[in-house]
């Protein structure tokens, strides 16, 4: 289970570093859009922020090599060795019930597990921050992770079917949570949005 905490860890840290460019690029919105009569408040500005903060994480934890941060620099620790495609569905589930009986939780908790909960605040940010439809914010979360699944593929890393449909899942729980809570809250979630005078 040492792996796990290694990946939080690291997911963290990408976000962490993801903040001062998102300030950046928020503060510039900020003028474009007062130019453009369109106003946004501070709800928006730090879901924008946690948002931005999310997608690095992802990109992250998908995309590059693991590193390691220290006093004097960035150090690549391990890249994934070679490319390898998967399109069998359900191969995933299949090898996490392996690993499940032989009593090893790790394979299930960061391959399965972990590609839902990944995309979870996708899809519950999106409509969040945007008017967003629930289709379209599943729509994006699909196109989202099926870019990260052609982007893997010149990288030394796993590109599979399966986390197209987990990532998927991820963001329409997400959808459906947002959805759930805004109803619960009687609409209170207007606040995070952006306002057109």
């Amino acid at each position: 289970m040492n792996q796990i905490p290694k990946y939080i860890f690291a997911l963290l840290q990408c976000m962490i570093i993801s903040l001062p460019p998102a300030v950046i690029i928020r503060i510039a919105a900020y003028f474009i859009n007062r130019k453009r009569n369109i106003r946004t408040t501070a709800f928006h500005e730090i879901g924008f922020l946690i948002f931005f903060a999310v997608i690095t994480g992802i990109a992250s934890l998908t995309l590059l090599p693991e590193f390691e941060i220290n006093g004097s620099g960035i150090y690549i620790i391990r890249s994934y060795g070679a490319s390898s495609f998967s399109f069998l569905p359900g191969r995933i589930i299949m090898m996490s019930i392996n690993q499940i009986s032989s009593g090893r939780y790790e394979y299930f908790l960061i391959n399965l597990v972990g590609n839902i909960i990944m995309f979870i605040p996708v899809g519950f940010l999106i409509p969040l921050l945007w008017r967003c439809s629930g289709k379209l914010t599943i729509l994006i979360g699909f196109l989202s992770s099926l870019s990260i699944e052609l982007l893997q593929i010149p990288l030394p890393r796993c590109t599979d079917i399966d986390d197209l449909w987990m990532n998927t899942l991820g963001a329409a729980i997400g959808m459906l949570a947002y959805f759930l809570l805004n109803k619960l809250l009687k609409n209170q979630f207007t606040h995070f949005k952006v306002i057109k005078e």
